[in-house]
């Protein structure tokens, strides 16, 4: 198969679709094709990036496509209703290093989620992996450090050396696959941010995530400004599910779509691996105008809502492609170095559904991702219908339901 052209195939894409006009996924417009890298090809059975030279060659044997540059989703929201008064203590927007005054003081997102009913029943399990690919984690940080995912073999060897053999050298706290290096500490913010909503500890610090108890896997892949390629996407998510990950959260989109980071999801998804990824920050209709990684088969795809239980203003939308809605507007969460901030986006909305799924898991890690998705959707609270298939998530009445 010959090489692909990126603005050719970009345009045949579009007019298959039916579409004119102008077309976001997250920052892609219809008059220009998503922003790549080069090209990547499946070589000796792993997908790398092409040198100019192999590119002539390569590509005209077989497949070929950009190596697309994909983004963490900050979100640009636009005004919001006024949110409904909540009686919790409302911390400061900007970061800092002093703790909140306790653990059990949470944002609105906990009460509209019913975590005091699904906390009754299971905080999690630390035998629940959950792979947070992303910008990384900073695993320093105290409210996620006894949360992360240690790989002894590698804490107790030698530097430089693979001990445990996994063809990744070094890699105590994960990978950055950004870097090609041991360790996914986080130079954004945004993973520590995602991280913090799926699983800080209840220790009476900070924040509690969704699944207080439950292991957190830190994959890098964005780099410091937040952008990184579809081969490091593809090599990070091989990486999670080799080291058992059960759940993947992928905040994070804006390129086109690919072939092989495609190939790469659906396997995971065959293995029983939960994907769940961001719908878009474009107020866009992601059923007319796909977005990726959100609208690959099999994805939970995730929108956001506020405070009103209304629909963020920047969410994507769409009954038939967004899977689910969570909270996902003015969000507090950890940030590296100790701090906490608020953050919007459905970013934000992505990692409650990953810590909701981590605690389902925690209550029977047999449960079929096919059943989990199937709980998660019938129990979710039946508003916004018209834009998000199945509701917004109530964690409460998914573990009950489970127990």
């Amino acid at each position: 198969m010959k090489r692909i052209d990126m603005q050719s195939s970009w345009s045949q894409a579009l007019v298959k679709m039916g579409v004119l006009g102008s077309i976001f996924v997250f920052t892609a417009c219809a008059e220009k094709a998503p922003e790549s890298d080069g090209l990547i090809a499946m070589v000796d059975g792993e997908v790398r990036k092409l040198s100019v030279e192999e590119e002539a060659t390569i590509c005209a044997e077989q497949f070929c496509e950009p190596n697309y540059i994909y983004t963490a989703q900050f979100g640009r929201p636009r005004p919001t209703p006024t949110p409904t008064p909540t009686p919790t203590i409302t911390p400061t927007p900007k970061p800092t290093d002093e703790p909140l005054p306790s653990g059990d003081q949470r944002d609105y997102s906990r009460a509209k989620l019913g975590m005091d009913v699904a906390w009754k029943v299971t905080k999690g399990s630390r035998e629940v992996l959950v792979a947070v690919i992303d910008t990384g984690v900073d695993y320093n940080h105290e409210d996620l450090k006894g949360n992360i995912a240690v790989n002894a073999a590698e804490l107790g060897g030698k530097t430089g050396v693979d001990d445990d053999g996994n063809g990744y050298v070094d890699d105590v706290y994960g990978y950055d696959f950004s870097r090609n290096r041991g360790n996914g500490m986080d130079d954004n913010k945004h993973g520590t941010h995602c991280a913090g909503i799926i699983g800080a500890e209840a220790n009476g610090k900070g924040i509690i995530g969704i699944s207080p108890l439950v292991k957190i896997l830190p994959v890098k892949f964005l780099t410091a400004s937040g952008s990184g390629t579809t081969e490091a996407a593809i090599k990070s998510i091989k990486y999670a599910v080799d080291q058992g990950a059960q759940v993947l959260s992928l905040s994070w989109g804006g390129g086109g779509r690919s072939e092989l980071l495609d190939q790469e999801i659906q396997r995971a998804i065959k293995k029983g691996v939960l994907v769940v990824a961001a719908a878009g920050n474009e107020a866009a209709d992601n059923d007319r105008l796909p977005s990726y990684p959100a609208n690959y088969a099999g994805v939970i795809s995730v929108g956001s809502t506020d405070e009103s239980d209304a629909k963020s203003s920047f969410s994507n939308y769409g009954p038939k492609s967004v899977f689910v809605s969570a909270p996902g507007s003015n969000i507090l969460s950890t940030v590296p170095g100790g701090k906490y901030e608020k953050l919007s986006g459905t970013s934000m909305a992505t990692p409650q559904v990953s810590g909701a799924l981590a605690l389902a898991l925690a209550l029977d890690g047999k449960t079929s991702a096919d059943v989990l998705k199937s709980r998660l959707c019938d129990t979710s609270d039946k508003i916004l219908l018209s834009r998000f298939g199945c509701g917004r998530m109530s964690v409460g009445k998914l573990i009950e339901g489970l127990k």
